[in-house]
């Protein structure tokens, strides 16, 4: 079996099966490549194993094994992507995911993972409606993918349907901290903020480090009209979760409630300080910087962006709308 470099590292990391573009493959080397991806992915580098994933569905276009390999690995690099550069970044790869996860489907790959994966693909890439029919495909028999579904169902606003389906799954996992937090939402838009807040102190207690339950209780604190009170819980939160991105969002979205957006400039600053390869945190500093009137912080932060990234296009088109030249010219 011919050794695969599959990008750089060294010492014990995991490797796998190299074929040259061209060559046959055989079934060995087909079963150690998809080995490959799978160690890949469990010691955190996705892009290592999108590499391999990438190659071996150029050599085997029609095998759904590998389309799902490959779906599954652009999926979970849309993620990272997402978390390190946001929202706009990932819908592109996301998007990729789908196609992959889709063709998987189509070829016979119509397992609970698979469906989930294409359900989460197709959010991630904008299209919620098709990520609600991937979820219903699977979802009487998964519970997970029910949950997805459910999540889904608020997001679309279609409230009530997606309650139904939480309470049915609540009574056969009454102790999910994620089934819990999303029926507080449930609780919350159906009028018993009380009862909401009760599911999410409950989320909180069985699942006291999920973050995201974590930013759900401040954003219903926030909609309630507790706006410091949700700030100061996210606050709270240690300084490596307190700069993740989506806990920097909803801080944001707090702290411009409060008409202070220097504050909301000051987590976005803490943010790019610790992932500096975040260009959008940069930016996001910079222009709330400048809605506070604090000139000498937004260019700062405009200068560390264009030293990050020379000639990225948002970088000037930010400079345009702070310098009130939308042409971008002096």
């Amino acid at each position: 079996m011919a050794v695969l470099v599959a990008g750089c590292g060294g010492g014990e990391e995991p490797s796998g099966p190299n074929v040259e573009a061209g060559s046959s493959l055989s079934a060995t080397d087909r079963d150690a490549s998809l080995d490959a991806i799978d160690r890949w992915l469990a010691a955190g580098r996705a892009d290592n194993a999108e590499t391999i994933a990438r190659s071996l569905a150029g050599r085997l276009p029609d095998d759904p094994v590998v389309a799902s390999a490959l779906g599954r690995t652009l999926l979970l690099r849309s993620g990272e992507i997402r978390e390190a550069a946001g929202e706009r970044a990932a819908v592109a790869i996301a998007a990729d995911a789908a196609k992959e996860l889709r063709r998987a489907a189509e070829g016979g790959r119509t397992d609970p993972e698979t469906l989930r994966n294409l359900g989460l693909a197709l959010e991630g890439a904008g299209r919620l409606d098709a990520a609600i029919e991937a979820y219903r495909r699977v979802g009487s028999e998964d519970p997970i993918a029910r949950l997805y579904l459910s999540l889904a169902l608020l997001r679309a606003d279609r409230v009530e349907e997606a309650a139904g389906l939480l309470e049915s799954l609540a009574g056969a996992r009454p102790d999910d901290a994620f089934v819990l937090a999303a029926l507080a939402e449930t609780s919350f838009r159906m009028g018993d903020p009380d009862v909401a807040f009760e599911r999410l102190d409950a989320a909180v207690g069985l699942a006291p480090d999920e973050v995201g339950i974590r930013i759900r209780r401040a954003a219903l604190l926030r909609r309630s009209g507790r706006v410091r009170l949700a700030i100061e819980s996210l606050a709270a939160l240690p300084a490596e979760v307190r700069s993740s991105r989506g806990v920097v969002q909803e801080l944001t979205t707090g702290w411009l409630a409060l008409d202070r957006p220097g504050d909301a400039g000051e987590a976005w600053a803490a943010r790019a300080r610790r992932a500096p390869e975040d260009l959008a945190a940069a930016l996001e500093a910079a222009r709330c910087f400048d809605a506070a009137g604090r000139e000498a912080d937004a260019e700062a932060w405009l200068r560390i962006a264009e030293d990050t990234a020379p000639g990225d296009p948002r970088i000037a088109e930010l400079r345009a709308l702070i310098e009130g030249t939308p042409d971008g010219g002096g």
